[in-house]
């Protein structure tokens, strides 16, 4: 499928990129050959197995299915199993990445409500299969597809792709919620799908947030100059099968090149289509419970079918709808199915979206409260829904605010979004959404009533000096701008119980957590007066360093009877881009040197 045409000729290596966005519900690839001199071309892979080329549709179903632990099929194919209990298909397993500040509620939903979101149950992993292992043998499948696409593409695709496939760079796609854990499963996925080495997964594997691959995406189908100036702010809503991502931009620039900053820190919200479809389960749970329609199966024909067409036609004109799941056999005219189709009212099919629809105004509210926004820009596979287009733009027409849509159902923005940022890099801010720091220990000061209160966990380093742990330092305020340099460096002091000579067995390493703090403001404190660490407190990662090559700019101290070293160094983290990098830094006979840092994900799922 033709794809998006840069606008001028690159200038670097030859190389192989690929866009992967894995979505709730669908997924595409995108790729791409860069070669010197030419014009870049985006090309979706729309040549899937189980699927007619005559859709010519770019996106599959996010699917894999398990028979006796052995990964079967993915895709459509997979779909062709969800009925057979022979087989146990992993669907919307995305959700089980999402952090827990993103998870709905699993309280129940009011009586009588058909919310979607609000009892929203998670369908279970396959036994005894972890979520790195289907995202492996899923990419397994995706890039097995790829270079088939890629080898058909292109004159001599074969021999480009064999040649290039060791170097080739993966962008994929991520919700603006998720950061370096779900980060680590997909880049320990993609090593075991064999599309990068562990050595080469930093350099090869690289991470954008929909909602900027969708800006990019955005931007490219549509008539910016009709709309787009130099200091307007717009937003981009990015409404996909589970979550919906909002992004605040300013445009700095228009000539020679668009270029974007972020206004605010983005928000990240769990609702999507799945939770629609969960609404309209409910709706044919309660409406057939009892008679030969309610059968798990019957309720799975109905949910499809009313995915695939009902839900993506309503736009709230029509006194009812059809979800067309049977045969010519199926009649149950008191309960509304004619021969295979079961007609909804304009209530009912409203009821299904309400819940969501509700959080994603609210959301978009929230986000544009106080600012002077002219446009939004409405993308993701839900938000080619006519209804949500039309509450939206009801919303905000009345605000003097455009939705502005790009008319590209057989896409997905993301997937090809990824592409066109690696290409063009047109955001050159982005806000910091939370507040990041480190751990500290903090000297101790008998004027302070909340040093006093922290009494009992007094210790005393080597130097006599008096510290108390369970601080916190911050790096990066929540709502922080930062480019794509920014960094911030944390001076640290360790004490060595030796003279320099014997140093080198006791330098030994230096390990640190990189927090979040999800609260509001920065706090001095990681920990209660108890030593328990404050509920706002999130790990999200580990910095480590190797120390022994500071063995020779140690300062002695202390007297000839309590002799001890100093080691002075400096942790210096680059948060500018889309991937968190780190390095040490300290100063040997006044000459700078540098060591690397080892980056950890601390949590697991």
């Amino acid at each position: 499928m033709a794809g998006y045409i840069g606008d001028k000729k690159y200038t670097g290596n030859e190389k192989i990129v690929l866009g992967i966005d894995i979505g709730t519900t669908q997924t595409a690839v995108s790729f791409a050959y860069l070669y010197p001199d030419d014009f870049t071309r985006v090309r979706m892979v729309n040549k899937w197995p189980g699927q007619p080329e005559s859709i010519g549709s770019s996106k599959i179903p996010t699917l894999v299915a398990y028979r006796n632990g052995e990964c079967k099929a993915c895709g459509a194919e997979a779909s062709e199993y969800t009925e057979d209990s022979a087989y146990t298909v992993a669907k919307w397993f995305k959700l089980h990445l999402h952090p827990s500040s993103m998870r709905t509620s699993d309280l129940p939903p009011p009586y009588g409500s058909h919310s979607g979101s609000s009892s929203f149950e998670v369908p279970p992993l396959p036994r005894s299969i972890s979520i790195e292992r289907i995202y492996a043998d899923f990419m397994k499948y995706l890039i097995d597809n790829t270079r088939m696409a890629f080898e058909q593409s292109l004159p001599n695709g074969t021999a480009i792709w064999r040649r290039l496939k060791d170097t080739m760079i993966v962008t994929f796609t991520t919700p603006n919620g998720w950061d370096l854990t779900q980060q680590n499963v997909l880049r320990k996925a993609a090593i075991t799908a064999g599309i990068v080495t562990e050595a080469k997964a930093h350099d090869l594997l690289d991470f954008v947030t929909e909602g900027e691959a969708s800006v990019h995406y955005a931007l490219a189908y549509t008539q910016t100059k009709t709309w787009l100036g130099v200091k307007s702010v717009f937003a981009v809503i990015d409404a996909g099968g589970s979550t919906v991502d909002s992004t605040l931009y300013e445009c700095t620039s228009t000539e020679p090149k668009v270029l974007l900053e972020e206004v605010c820190p983005s928000e990240c919200i769990q609702a999507g289509g799945v939770f629609v479809d969960r609404a309209a389960q409910t709706i044919f749970k309660e409406k057939f419970g009892g008679s030969h329609f309610g059968d798990d199966e019957c309720i799975s024909d109905m949910v499809t079918a009313f995915e695939t067409r009902t839900k993506r036609l309503f736009d709230d004109s029509q006194n009812s709808s059809v979800v067309d799941f049977g045969s010519s056999r199926d009649t149950d005219r008191a309960r509304g199915i004619i021969k295979g189709k079961l007609s909804m009212s304009r209530e009912e099919v409203r009821a299904t979206f309400d819940d969501v629809i509700k959080r994603i105004m609210d959301n978009c509210s929230m986000l544009l409260r106080g600012r002077k926004v002219q446009h939004i820009l409405l993308v993701g596979g839900f938000g080619e829904s006519a209804y949500l287009q039309k509450r939206l733009a009801d919303l905000f027409d009345a605000q003097g605010v455009k939705v502005v849509t790009v008319q590209e159902p057989a896409k997905k923005a993301a997937a090809e979004g990824a592409l066109i940022w690696f290409i063009k890099q047109t955001v050159l801010a982005r806000i910091s959404r939370v507040t990041i720091g480190v751990p500290v220990n903090v000297p101790y000061n008998t004027q302070d009533l909340e040093h006093v209160r922290r009494f009992l966990h007094i210790y005393t380093e080597l130097s006599g000096e008096k510290y108390l742990p369970g601080g916190f330092s911050t790096l990066v305020p929540k709502g922080t701008k930062m480019g794509g340099e920014y960094v911030c460096t944390k001076p640290y002091l360790r004490h060595l119980p030796c003279r320099a000579a014997d140093s080198a067995s006791h330098l030994g390493s230096f390990e640190c957590n990189l927090d979040v703090w999800e609260g509001e403001g920065s706090p001095m404190w990681k920990e209660d007066v108890y030593g328990c660490r404050f509920p706002q407190i999130r790990s999200l990662c580990r910095l480590k360093a190797n120390l022994s090559a500071l063995r020779f700019s140690l300062a002695e101290k202390g007297p000839s009877y309590g002799r001890y070293c100093e080691v002075h160094f400096e942790i210096v983290v680059r948060f500018g881009g889309t991937q968190l990098q780190a390095r040490m830094q300290w100063k040997e006979n006044g000459v700078l040197r540098e060591g690397p840092v080892s980056i950890l994900p601390n949590a697991t799922i």
